[in-house]
This record gives structure tokens, sequence and C-alpha cells, in this order.
């Protein structure tokens, strides 16, 4: 039985979570995440592509979300669906940046960090800061990918006076 109810971004990644789907939540909402003054209507998630056809599946037929192409399509980018929720999901092993570095999806899950919200009950995945900045070069930088990359950049400059306070 399809269910019918929109799908909130909570109840998405808990069952990435459950499902074992290697995923990074990239994009706005993981600057929102890393405490970004930002807002975002859409969801950015970059998925291990081995985990393609299993999150594919779960959204077209467990959770009856509306993709922009059949859950065996080859393209490396499918948007989804639930009601006025937007998700765009990403396959690829590696992108590359307009700084021509090559960025691997296994080295970005590797140095990931992981985020609780412990009053939701939710962990989600993002990437480090300094991946993140390096995703946010993908394309040529507009406003607002302009500003997470100076906020990010703040972030991390504050995260590491932070640590070399507390080392002494």
């Amino acid at each position: 039985m399809k269910r019918e109810k929109e799908i909130s971004f909570l109840e998405l990644i808990r069952l990435l979570n459950r499902y074992e789907i290697r995923y990074l939540i990239i994009g706005r909402r993981a600057v929102i995440l890393y405490g970004g003054p930002v807002l975002t209507a859409d969801h950015d998630i970059w998925v291990h592509p081995k985990d393609k056809r299993k999150i594919l599946f779960l959204l077209s037929e467990t959770l009856n979300f509306e993709l922009s192409n059949s859950p065996d399509t080859k393209r490396p980018m499918v948007t989804g669906f639930s009601g006025t929720k937007r998700y765009d999901f990403f396959f690829q092993r590696s992108v590359k940046n307009i700084q021509n570095e090559t960025i691997e999806f296994e080295s970005c899950y590797d140095n990931s960090v992981i985020k609780e919200d412990v009053r939701k009950r939710v962990s989600f995945r993002i990437p480090s800061i300094d991946d993140l900045i390096r995703l946010k070069k993908i394309r040529k930088a507009n406003v607002k990918d302009q500003q997470d990359i100076e906020y990010l950049l703040e972030a991390k400059h504050l995260s590491r006076k932070s640590n070399n306070s507390k080392s002494r």
C-alpha cells in the first residue's frame, strides 16, 4: 500500500539511516546544519551510486514519491517530490569543481560529520566543512553560494579558535 502523506525531511533522513543508505546532505541544508542563518526550499542529497536502486525503490514504491525519472534511470541526478517538498538526489562517484578539483564521494563520506538532533531523535550525515566548501564550488558561485562559503570559512575559523583555547 502506498503512502499518501507528505514525507518530511526528518522522516526521510530517519529512513535513509534505517536502510543504511550511504548519503551526504549537501547544499544549503548542510550549511544550515552547521548553524548557517540561511533558508532553502529544497533538499540536496548525494547518495553513493551503489545505493541508487535501493533509495529509488524506497522513494517510489514505499514512500510514493513522484520521481523525475524512472527508478532504473542511468541519469546521475533524480528529483523526487513528496507533496510540496523537493529533494534532489545525486549519484556520482565523484564530481569536479570549477577549480578542477575532483571530489570523491568515498572521501567525503569518510571525512563526514554526523550532526545529532537529540530532541527530534535523528542524526544527519554532512560533509566536513572543507569538503562542503569544495562542493559549493561545483558551479560558478552565485550570491547565495558565496554567502555560504563565507559563512563556512568563518565557522571553520571559529571552530579552530575554540579547539585551540580548549587545548591550552
